[in-house]
């Protein structure tokens, strides 16, 4: 009798301890909003530990926040963090070479009758979370078997993800499905799925090591697994790579599903962004996520290609093919692939990290790296890059398209790798130009580039349009016009001759009446090739000195008047007599400064500057009128005139005249008009269009210079970009009700957000423009989003006069989505009666954009 009380004794002992001591390892959640998993999750009678397993990028830091957070979720009270073990709170933790960290994170105990948390972090700029983290198993959720609760793969080989059995609801044939009840009898189950009033019956089977056998027939199951299998012998049906590219209007449907996802997240839209390399241009398309977590969204796709899906839960690599529908399943930082494009998807997953990553302190140190040594710590990362690659073949079954794209993906990232270095070092100088300190300035080495650096550029590439199924073809093509072999340069009226910028006129259909074209005629007198190359020497060697000059001491120009009227040489360069003016104000230029006045003086013969005088007197008037039109069209001149300036260096280096890559080029230049609102006449269209060799780009370039004439006839019609039949509480009528109060004004709206660099110059740089327009009738409109802490932005604002929003990621996404918001800051502006006049203005100098302005107040 005794020893079976004390056995009852120590049972009870043992279940109170079991009871305070509890461990659940990799425990069941909803959403995932962290770079890594929750692995293990300890419950004892004074502590609740969550355990972290995270990776991310090597070189890149994290950090918990003081306030990181549990709660239940079935009430608001925030249990906050008390210590943590492997890593410091509040403090940056860099991530070494493998990426990776695991550390624990310790909070209060929570009460035993908690069954679900969540995770999150309450500091003002921490974003990570979990939400439904699954303590006990909820005894009223429905009846789906635990054993048959998972994503499910195909056990032959192929690891192809057909069933996904999640508590909420399934996945199956691309698509979310409810149940609508699972019977069970042995190990046979049927489970009955509802959807749209549509029924479906999927049958199972329970087999030996944990793998279950599913099929729409009893009579026809295959075997599946919890995870996938390892088969490197594995023969796919169809395996085979891309061999051409076609190219068209086509659209795409891009769908899914987001495991977990919860309104709670306060957040019901997405957004999918398509790098369109025939525009140069960034594409924004908006998701709408319903109530259980799916979206779906189709949109224009020219060729199939890889695209960008920026979620709350990380940023997805996605490839898409016109004419497909792809179905995505969002899991945490993880993505499993139903429908088209599944096979390649699904290895381009398992291939995601593998990729080119320069070390930080290769950029540091860029200022002192040659080019060959540049050279070879890229050469290096491509040829480990690519050994992982063959690796990853050898080991595992992947497809053949997949291996291509990520080949392409690579030989790509290499080439931009290596057209980045004067980039990367112009970067470098200008960061220590603005160091504000000697001490904070990076080292910094003269290096000649020659030609040769280059030859990692095959000359087959110009026609390879293989290369355009990755997005990264459209940064190569950046990368590669703004390389230093390749970019036009920097361009000044100076360097045109009259004769050459008439030209110009007549290739933009620009007319000059007969006076002008007489001043023109006359002006081969002044500009003889022998002095055009004397001044283009010039300008070669002090154009930047120059505008330097200019920007330097234009506060001391204001006063030089009667300095002016009093010199005895008025053909002299203004140049020259400013020198001279500021030398009697005791103001001491720059050594540089002072070589360009000396070689200024001597530009041109005394005889020379009087013919020049002579002439600008004789054609006052015409010079007059010519130099307005050429100010109202030069940013279209400079345009072609870069487009030429590249094309000619291209034909040169690939030993072509005609290739796809300088179409594409060409194309890019063209766009750029479409996004000013401007159009080519028929005769202009054809004119280039003869002057492009592929057929596609042809067509392409018409029809965009047909959509922007419809562009603009709508603009001017009421409502403009309106967006009809959307519930005004989902945003559509957002923007429309920010402008209401503004009527009978201008409005110069700019996207910004406080933590962005170039929105905060381009703030500064407008605000004496503010001040000088105060008294008209102009609104400067600030918008931005969560992105900018609210405190943070509360203190911005107060030195930033004119009216601000700052919108939830909804109505963010839906502004994004109506002007194609690609990147920030973006500018747009809005007319008297409402109206956007131009969705995206580019970055303007004071002058311009108040005439700009002006314009507008007139009309």
């Amino acid at each position: 009798m005794k020893n079976n009380v004390v056995a009852l004794v120590m049972a009870f002992l043992s279940t109170c301890l079991f009871a305070q001591q509890k461990s659940i390892d990799n425990p069941e959640c909803g959403l995932n909003g962290i770079p890594g998993t929750i692995t293990k999750i300890e419950l004892n009678d004074s502590n609740t530990v969550l355990h972290f397993h995270i990776k991310v990028k090597p070189g890149i830091w994290i950090s918990v926040p003081k306030k990181s957070f549990i709660q239940d979720v079935n009430n608001g009270e925030k249990l906050f963090v008390t210590k943590a073990e492997g890593i410091e709170i509040g403090v940056k933790h860099t991530m070494d070479e493998s990426g990776e960290v695991t550390y624990a994170l310790y909070f209060p105990k929570l009460d035993e009758s908690v069954k679900q948390i969540d995770f999150g972090e309450a500091n003002e700029g921490g974003n990570w979370f979990v939400y439904n983290i699954i303590l006990q198993e909820d005894e009223n959720a429905n009846s789906l078997p635990k054993e048959l609760i998972g994503n499910w793969f195909l056990a032959d080989g192929s690891n192809r993800w057909d069933f996904a059995f999640q508590r909420e609801n399934a996945l199956v044939d691309a698509a979310v499905w409810n149940y609508k009840s699972v019977t069970q009898k042995g190990k046979k189950y049927t489970i009955l799925l509802e959807r749209e009033g549509q029924l479906k019956t999927i049958y199972a089977k329970k087999s030996k090591n944990g793998h279950v056998a599913f099929g729409s027939s009893s009579k026809a199951l295959n075997t599946y697994s919890l995870s996938k299998s390892v088969n490197p012998e594995y023969s796919f049906v169809n395996n085979k790579a891309f061999e051409t590219v076609t190219f068209g209007t086509d659209s795409t449907t891009y769908a899914g599903a987001i495991k977990g996802y919860t309104e709670k997240l306060g957040q019901k839209t997405a957004m999918v962004h398509v790098n369109n390399l025939f525009k140069g241009d960034q594409e924004s398309y908006l998701i709408k996520i319903n109530e259980d977590g799916s979206f779906k969204v189709k949109f224009p796709l020219t060729h199939p290609q890889t695209v960008y899906v920026p979620m709350f839960s990380g940023t997805y690599t996605v490839f898409l093919e016109p004419n497909t529908e792809t179905f995505h399943y969002v899991n945490g930082k993880n993505s499993l692939f139903m429908g088209d494009n599944a096979r390649v998807n699904t290895d381009l997953e398992a291939l995601k990290d593998i990729r080119l990553s320069l070390d930080i302190d290769v950029r540091k140190k860029i200022g002192t790296l040659s080019p060959e040594a540049y050279k070879i710590i890229c050469n290096g990362l491509y040829d480990a890059a690519t050994k992982k690659l063959s690796d990853s073949q050898r080991q595992h079954s992947l497809s053949k398209k997949a291996v291509q794209i990520k080949n392409i993906e690579l030989e790509l990232e290499h080439y931009n790798q290596l057209l980045g270095y004067g980039m990367y070092r112009r970067s470098l100088q200008y960061q220590n130009k603005k160091a504000k300190k000697e001490e904070d300035k990076m080292p910094f080495e003269e290096f000649e580039v020659s030609n040769d650096y280059y030859g990692f550029l095959p000359k087959t590439i110009a026609d390879n349009t293989l290369l355009t199924l990755s997005n990264n073809y459209y940064f190569f093509t950046n990368r590669l016009i703004y390389s230093d072999l390749f970019r036009s340069g920097s361009m000044s009226s100076l360097d045109l001759s009259k004769v050459e910028i008439a030209e110009f006129f007549q290739e933009l259909d620009i007319e000059l009446s007969v006076e002008e074209l007489n001043m023109v005629e006359f002006s081969k007198t002044i500009e003889t090739p022998e002095i055009l190359a004397k001044v283009r020497a010039y300008r070669e060697i002090y154009g930047e000195i120059e505008q330097g000059f200019f920007k330097n001491y234009k506060e001391h120009f204001k006063d030089m008047g009667d300095f002016l009227k009093a010199l005895d040489n008025p053909n002299e360069p203004f140049i020259v007599k400013a020198a001279s003016y500021l030398k009697t104000k005791d103001i001491e230029i720059t050594q540089d400064e002072a070589a360009m006045v000396s070689a200024l003086r001597t530009l041109k013969t005394p005889e020379e500057r009087e013919e020049e005088r002579l002439f600008n007197e004789q054609f006052a008037n015409e010079l007059k009128l010519f130099r307005e039109k050429y100010s109202a069209n030069s940013s279209d001149i400079f345009r072609e005139r870069s487009m030429r300036i590249t094309e000619e260096k291209l034909q040169d280096y690939f030993e072509t005249k005609q290739s796809f890559l300088q179409d594409v080029v060409q194309m890019q230049a063209f766009y750029r008009n479409f996004e000013d609102y401007k159009v080519f006449s028929d005769k202009t269209l054809n004119r280039i269009q003869k002057g492009i060799h592929t057929p596609f780009i042809k067509t392409y370039l018409a029809r965009l210079n047909e959509q922007t004439k419809q562009a603009i006839a709508v603009n001017k019609t009421k409502g403009g970009y309106t967006v009809h039949n959307v519930e005004r509480t989902e945003g559509d009528e957002l923007f429309d009700a920010m402008l209401e109060k503004f009527k009978g004004k201008v409005v110069y709206v700019d996207f910004w957000a406080t933590w962005c660099g170039p929105c905060k110059s381009g703030i500064k740089r407008v605000a004496p423009l503010k001040e000088m327009m105060k008294d008209e009738d102009v609104v400067f409109l600030y918008i931005t989003n969560p992105s900018s802490p609210e405190g943070t932005w509360k203190n911005a604002i107060a030195n930033i006069k004119g009216e601000h929003y700052r919108v939830s990621n909804d109505e963010w996404n839906y502004l994004k989505q109506k002007f194609n918001i690609r990147g920030i800051p973006h500018y747009t502006l809005v007319d008297k009666k409402g109206a956007i006049v131009k969705s995206k203005m580019r970055p303007r100098s004071n002058e311009t954009l108040r005439r700009i302005l002006k314009e507008e107040l007139e009309k």
